[in-house]
């Protein structure tokens, strides 16, 4: 995990299933959609479909103006569903990639407010402005 972090955020109850033990000794907040037996509190922001959607939502929540998109590819990428390789069998591998467009497209609409960013190199998305990462910190 990240000790450095100030949250880990999940959406999905599988993950808390197979990682929940890891945090469990994690200073930072631990934030889900609901109480779990790991110690994790409602973020507070409804319900998003997929655990990016839900991350955007909730820097928004916490004050963020801006907020800058990395590895939001929402495709398969070189064939593959994640950076990391697939998740372990118990837990989702972006099964509902298809539907994940529309998640993002309520929460640019919610969040009109807000800044957002997309610097992934590969995306789907289109909802969000494209940027360099360089240009976008700059």
């Amino acid at each position: 995990m990240t000790p450095w972090a100030d949250a880990v955020f999940a959406i999905d109850r599988d993950w808390w299933k197979q990682y929940g033990a890891e945090v469990q000794g994690y200073n930072g907040e631990r934030l889900s959609m609901r109480l779990n037996p790991y110690g994790a509190r409602p973020a507070g922001i409804g319900e998003h479909g997929n655990s990016g959607a839900g991350a955007i939502s909730l820097a928004a929540l916490r004050g963020a103006a801006r907020v800058i998109l990395l590895g939001y590819d929402v495709q398969y990428t070189g064939g593959k569903r994640h950076w990391h390789g697939d998740h372990p069998r118990n837990l989702g591998n972006a099964g509902s990639i298809a539907q994940w467009p529309e998640h993002f497209e309520k929460v640019a609409k919610a969040l009109s407010g807000v800044e957002i960013i997309n610097c992934s190199r590969e995306t789907a998305l289109r909802c969000f402005p494209c940027a360099d990462l360089s240009t976008a910190l700059s």
